[in-house]
């Protein structure tokens, strides 16, 4: 670089000037210099500082003064008052800046009523300005009301006052107070009017209208108060909780989302609970979501993309009465994506196709001008669905409820059974909205058989029986359809919902495992809909006889609680106490025979007979034969032995049962169930004829007048039932059945 410019003498030549103490030459061209476009004040400053720094601090003051009367007619007072302060540190004992940055100082800052005073006790101090010039900036910013941070103090402070005699500044931190003088005040760091910490506690109003005006430019501000440039859900919610409250929170936050969202210079993280950043340049909202779009690999992702900024746009446009922000250029670049996607998938995905072409039919329903869609794609994509359930687990809910309604649409005549087909494995939320969905859409008898199999088999679809029993009870439409139907009584989903719950704790006692706990739990939540008043009406409106079977459904089932058995067994014994009250086995007790007195006394005359006459008869055929000589080949000796012995031991046997023989008692004979020494007229359920039977001892038997041991299988058919009760013997097609018509003492 030469020594000249085209408009005089460089930089280096003005350097060289003064290292070179040729300050007359300097001072020469120091005018020309500061008129020179090409040099800043910034450049020409430390130029003036060494001619200072060479033994000349006069023509350093003089060189300063110039250079900044140029600035101040040039820039204004306050870039004036930014080159003092800068020339403060270069030339530190001139007179004419000390007075200079006084009248700046004030001129910049004439609010501040007690600066002026500070400053000429300030200036008044033979200190250098380098020491001097920072202690007056600082305090320039320190007037009452500004606003300071000390590291010391956990929240931000306040000036209230500022004693210009000695300096002391007093600063309240919240709750607290302290005070600084020239020798402290420098632990002070002044924060600008609108530093957002500071606002929250000393001046919360003013964030209150910028919440309200601009969410927007309010949460850019908190940014701008943290240390990164990102701002915490929680911190957000926090701050704005603490202004308009809790309920204020939940109305501000979804409007400031949707316009966080849309502003350029901000981006949010997904999520419930976003992270906030501030850009360093704008980036458009639709941009971004184009971007996205285009570089995510998961097409389940592409397209719940676009379902969400479609349900964001519907949101809007129901809160607002502003035309819709929608950008169709984005919309159209969605629509056809989708398209492409379903394209794509069509032979290896049918069910990520059927969303593709929701997504498709949902941005073409806004009419943007995308692609044209195939009227017949749907029930194209649909043939290619073996099984309809499986798009349960294959698609998330909130997809799959766009698929249905978009199903209903595009298959008007046909959606019902598609609809129901899902229903064996659909969650709770899915289950209720199909379900509702068809008795709305009049496909009722669609929905009869689906409940019809469910109930038949309630373990396939836990769910749909879930739904059935807590809607058939509602006022709804649901409760009303449900309520009309003759081939759902109340007591046939109550048994299913047992069943149900039976074969859910049968499973989740065996493995314990927690994938089997939470329908079980669905299963007793469903049960047991408005406090069990329903399942209780069940119990109330039983007969003894259903009364009985409820209760050995209720005391068996490995799905019912604890709690729950007591109250509902609890509640059956206040309505049907006797069916609560053990009944005595006599017939299970093997240590008796029981009999008649009559059947003792003819047994015991049997006994009587071969001890008295029949064995003294053999004992005399037996001498008898034995006097006739040769025994070996004696056949009537023989036979009298063999004819002794088996008199022998069938003395032997009846003395041994009639050692166990126990005549039946009236107690026995007069209960109130089949029991041994009753008699029971039982009419066949086939052919409605009614049949007398009698149950007594083994020694009382008459098959062909209906007298039957007690023993026999067919008696303990009967043995315990009450009138009323229906019992049966025989399996397959030798099966009978009768109900008990009554039951009455067989003893005179």
């Amino acid at each position: 670089m030469t020594d000249e410019t085209a408009n005089g003498p460089s930089l280096i030549k003005l350097g060289k000037l003064a290292n070179g103490k040729h300050f007359d030459k300097l001072e020469d061209q120091w005018l020309p210099a500061l008129e020179n476009p090409e040099y800043s004040w910034r450049e020409l400053l430390p130029i003036a500082g060494q001619v200072g720094r060479q033994g000349a601090p006069e023509r350093a003051d003089a060189l300063v003064e110039t250079l900044l009367e140029r600035v101040e007619k040039k820039d204004g007072t306050q870039t004036a008052l930014s080159a003092a302060r800068l020339a403060a540190g270069q030339v530190p004992t001139a007179d004419s800046l000390r007075k200079l940055l006084q009248r700046l100082y004030r001129e910049n800052t004439p609010e501040f009523d007690e600066l002026p005073e500070l400053l000429e006790t300030l200036f008044a101090d033979d200190r250098p300005l380098d020491e001097i010039a920072p202690l007056a900036d600082l305090y320039s910013q320190l007037s009452p009301g500004a606003y300071v941070v000390d590291l010391s103090f956990l929240v931000p402070g306040i000036v209230e006052t500022l004693r210009p005699n000695n300096g002391v500044v007093t600063v309240r931190f919240d709750d607290r107070r302290n005070e600084y003088g020239p020798a402290t005040v420098t632990k002070l760091a002044p924060k600008p009017a609108d530093h957002f910490p500071a606002l929250v506690l000393y001046d919360p109003d003013q964030l209150r209208e910028l919440a309200a005006a601009d969410a927007a430019a309010f949460v850019i501000l908190a940014i701008d108060s943290q240390r990164e440039d990102k701002l915490g859900y929680r911190d957000l919610k926090g701050w704005v909780s603490g202004l308009l409250g809790e309920k204020g929170w939940k109305s501000w936050w979804p409007d400031a989302k949707a316009a966080l969202k849309r502003n350029p210079m901000v981006a949010l993280s997904a999520g419930s609970q976003p992270v906030i950043r501030k850009l360093r340049q704008a980036d458009r909202y639709e941009d971004r979501l184009r971007r996205e779009f285009d570089h995510r690999r998961d097409p389940v992702r592409k397209l719940q993309g676009v379902l969400d900024y479609l349900d964001e746009l519907a949101r809007e446009e129901k809160q607002s009465s502003t035309e819709s922000r929608a950008d169709n250029d984005l919309l159209v670049h969605f629509g056809n994506g989708s398209a492409k996607i379903a394209m794509a998938s069509l032979q290896d995905n049918p069910g990520l196709a059927l969303v593709a072409l929701t997504v498709h039919a949902e941005v073409a329903a806004r009419g943007v001008d995308t692609v044209r869609s195939n009227p017949k794609a749907a029930a194209a994509v649909l043939a290619r669905i073996t099984d309809p359930a499986g798009l349960v687990d294959d698609l998330p809910d909130a997809q799959l409820g766009r698929v249905l309604v978009y199903l209903r649409k595009a298959l008007p005549d046909r959606w019902g059974p598609t609809w129901a087909s899902l229903l064996s494995r659909a969650g709770r939320r899915l289950c209720e909205s199909i379900c509702r969905g068809l008795v709305e859409g009049k496909q009722g008898e669609v929905l009869e058989n689906v409940l019809l199999a469910a109930v038949a088999r309630p373990s396939t679809s836990p769910e749909l029986l879930g739904w059935m029993w807590r809607t058939r009870f509602t006022s709804g439409a649901g409760g009303r359809w449900l309520q009309g139907l003759d081939s759902l009584p109340v007591p046939r989903m109550a048994d299913a919902m047992f069943e149900l719950l039976d074969s859910l704790g049968k499973l989740y006692g065996m493995s314990m495992e927690e994938k089997h706990l939470k329908p079980l739990e669905s299963a007793r939540t469903a049960l047991t809909t408005q406090s069990s008043t329903p399942l209780l009406g069940v119990l109330d409106a039983a007969d003894r006889r259903e009364a009985k079977r409820l209760k050995g459904i209720i005391s068996a089932n490995a799905g019912v609680s604890p709690a729950l058995r007591t109250q509902l067994l609890g509640y059956l014994r206040s309505k049907h106490a006797d069916i609560f009250v053990e009944q005595s086995k006599e017939w299970e007790d093997g240590s008796f025979i029981y009999t008649t007195k009559a059947g003792l006394q003819h047994q015991q005359s049997i006994l009587n007979r071969i001890i008295e006459d029949d064995i003294p008869q053999v004992a005399k055929e037996i001498g008898e034969a034995a006097a006739h000589g040769d025994l070996s080949e004696n056949a009537e000796y023989t036979a009298a032995l063999e004819k002794r012995d088996q008199l022998a031991s069938t003395a032997t046997r009846l003395e041994s049962e009639l050692v166990l023989a126990k005549v039946i008692s009236p107690d026995m004979a007069e209960s109130a169930f089949v029991n041994v020494g009753t008699r029971v007229t039982a009419r066949q359920l086939a052919s409605g004829e009614e049949e007398v039977y009698t149950f007594l001892g083994p020694w009382d038997t008459d098959v062909e007048n209906r007298v039957l041991n007690y023993q026999a299988p067919l008696s303990r058919a009967f043995m315990g039932a009450s009138p009323g009760d229906q019992v049966s013997f025989g399996e397959g097609a030798d099966e009978r059945a009768w109900e008990i018509v009554s039951v009455e003492p067989a003893l005179g």
